[in-house]
């Protein structure tokens, strides 16, 4: 090999070439970054319940009375707390902008809009959302559950699951974070986390910004960083890693230009069917790395840096 040619440095984290390196690079991959933390965000859950408990309370009424008895019971209760029709939504699985909610009516050809606000309900406002509640189901909801709580909670929890997809990419940088950490001497190094002060972003997106993931300074050398670090992990194959693995030459190109080393940390079972994609990038950068890597790597640069 070339050492002037811009390649992975594979000699000096201990491979004899670079075929060596792909070789380990791939067979470490991690097969999943779940960590415990990923299934379910348990505070995020019980703060959005927190935040209704005494509505939760009042809807509960509604299941401890005979089914003749809901209709006239649930309007008593929207009369005197109307906060009560802020909850109403989250029984359906249902997040609002503005507290309103827009239904197609097909017999009328037209959409409604329902509002709900916790200010207070006239009548006409009260019927129409007793009869939301009764198209929807929620009021044979009241009919089966034993307890409004443990069903919201429950529906909270699924909610968040949507939540799994964005969550995957933030729990794979905190990984990544917190192995920087162990190795960087904090005494030496200050790890800035999308850092709003310095970004490369624009100059290889025709002005667009955006924030890289870690970006290092030496602690006796603030204005210009050392290092810039982003990390993706991939369960699946597809068109954003490709990307990224044609734009990340290009953007440490233009760090070392600024004597800045710039460190593709990635990882997933999502590679396995993109090896040559990501082989190309690494005949023309020289820091694309796993997780399994981070340590040699940066104990290498902490060293030469």
């Amino acid at each position: 090999y070339q050492r002037d040619k811009i390649m992975v440095k594979f000699d000096v984290l201990g491979f004899r070439s670079l075929k060596e390196y792909k070789t380990y690079f791939f067979n470490t991959l991690l097969v999943s970054n779940k960590t415990y933390e990923y299934f379910v965000d348990w505070k995020k859950v019980r703060d959005n319940i927190r935040k209704y408990i005494k509505e939760l309370n009042l809807l509960n009424a509604l299941t401890k009375v005979k089914e003749a008895e809901i209709r006239s019971l649930f309007k008593e209760i929207l009369q005197k707390y109307p906060e009560v029709i802020e909850t109403i939504p989250i029984l359906i699985a249902t997040r609002l902008n503005n507290n309103k909610l827009y239904i197609f009516d097909a017999t009328k050809e037209t959409p409604i809009e329902f509002n709900f606000s916790k200010e207070a309900l006239s009548d006409k406002e009260i019927e129409d959302i007793i009869d939301f509640c009764e198209k929807t189901g929620i009021i044979d909801l009241f009919k089966e559950m034993k307890d409004v709580y443990d069903y919201v909670l429950g529906v909270e929890v699924g909610i968040d699951t949507n939540s799994r997809k964005n969550r995957s990419g933030k729990i794979f940088e905190h990984l990544v974070y917190q192995k920087i950490k162990s190795i960087i001497d904090p005494n030496s190094y200050i790890i800035q986390k999308e850092d709003p002060n310095f970004t490369l972003y624009p100059t290889i997106t025709n002005g667009r910004g955006k924030r890289h993931d870690f970006v290092i300074y030496k602690k006796e050398k603030k204005d210009v960083p050392c290092l810039i670090i982003e990390c993706n992990f991939y369960n699946v194959s597809g068109s954003k890693p490709v990307s990224i693995a044609e734009s990340y030459p290009k953007m440490a190109k233009v760090a070392e230009n600024q004597g800045i080393q710039f460190i593709w940390v990635t990882d997933g079972p999502g590679w396995e069917k993109m090896e040559e994609t990501l082989s190309q990038a690494m005949e023309n950068m020289n820091w694309i790395i796993n997780y399994r890597l981070i340590e040699r790597t940066l104990g290498y640069l902490m060293k030469t840096t």
